[in-house]
């Protein structure tokens, strides 16, 4: 078993993603809303940073999607499916996409799986 991590830079493509997580037979997944500390943290003014709306509504939101995967194929389909789709994965700074493997997992379902 494994922890799939995707970090969504572009929230337009939330939707796109969530349908090529299904494609693979992804079905429970979470979606966290994050904020990239990036120009936070490159601030000398940080404190008053929330003061000051830059020009896009979604400026610094990302999205962080996490599920549980077997192989870590399921996750290498993913992006050919967002590639297959149209979505420039390769070419703009869309999402960063990890595979964890994991030591013990437990749902419902299979119970206790250590690996």
């Amino acid at each position: 078993m494994n922890l799939l991590i995707i970090s969504l830079t572009e929230i337009d493509y939330k939707e796109d993603v969530l349908l090529a997580l299904q494609s693979v037979g992804i079905q429970k997944a979470s979606v966290l809303d994050a904020k990239n500390l990036n120009n936070s943290l490159a601030s000398e003014f940080s404190l008053f940073s929330g003061f000051f709306s830059g020009g896009d509504a979604h400026e610094g939101e990302k999205l962080i999607i996490l599920s549980h995967i077997k192989e870590v194929s399921e996750a290498k389909e993913l992006i050919a499916n967002l590639e297959a789709g149209g979505i420039p994965v390769n070419k703009e700074n869309i999402l960063n996409l990890y595979v964890v493997p994991t030591a013990l997992s437990f749902d419902q379902e299979t119970g206790i799986v250590e690996n």
